[in-house]
């Protein structure tokens, strides 16, 4: 069973419409985050890693244009779909995500839309609300570039790392890949979380 479904990822790692179809997920999960884009990112980065399919800097490209593209596409449709946004339940898990776009982009937009890129509702919200007040597009567009290739790099590079070291086994070398990312996107906000805290302490203590 194992050696089937591994001949069949590798089967599909190796098709000429991979790279097209990775770039048509990233699209859809920047207008629409239903499944996030980073998991396949990273698979293809951990069987880059464990057995050499698909090109690495190939998959790295492919995924930051998809990104900007669809990222500007929903920048574009912010007023059409604030109403959306506006109507979400606050004690949803996106209407969470609602609250930290909210509460973070008035801190700091340029950290913010960076970091967003890592929260699948997160960056899909702040890209509806920025693009609903006009915030201005060459800052979005310098900001938001930035976050999508870190993004990319280290959802592939640690895809690419889990599936070296275990490229014997490259389903083990998958899931440790996925996991790692995972943990990074999560350690990255709750970094960004706590530096606004001490930020926030550190100015009230000066102001008073």
């Amino acid at each position: 069973m194992t050696d089937q479904i591994v001949s069949w990822v590798e089967t599909l790692m190796t098709l000429p419409v991979f790279y097209p179809v990775l770039g048509l997920v990233v699209i859809i999960d920047s207008l629409f985050p239903l499944v996030p884009s980073e998991t396949i990112i990273t698979l293809a980065g951990a069987w880059a890693g464990s057995r050499g399919v698909p090109d690495l800097l190939t998959v790295i490209q492919v995924a930051v244009i998809a990104a900007m593209i669809g990222d500007n596409l929903c920048y574009l449709l912010g007023t059409r779909l604030i109403g959306f946004v506006e109507n979400t339940p606050d004690d949803s898990a996106r209407g969470k995500a609602i609250a930290w776009v909210r509460r973070n982009i008035r801190r700091r937009a340029a950290t913010t839309i960076i970091v967003a890129r890592f929260i699948p509702w997160g960056r899909w919200f702040m890209t509806i609300m920025l693009g609903s007040v006009r915030y201005p597009w060459r800052w979005f567009l310098l900001y938001d570039t930035l976050g999508i290739i870190i993004w990319a790099v280290q959802a592939a590079m640690i895809g690419y790392l889990g599936g070296y070291l275990f490229r014997d086994h490259p389903l083990v070398g998958v899931i440790v890949g996925i996991t790692l990312g995972t943990v990074v996107g999560l350690l990255i906000q709750r970094v960004q979380a706590t530096f606004f805290e001490w930020r926030d302490e550190q100015r009230g203590i000066s102001e008073a």
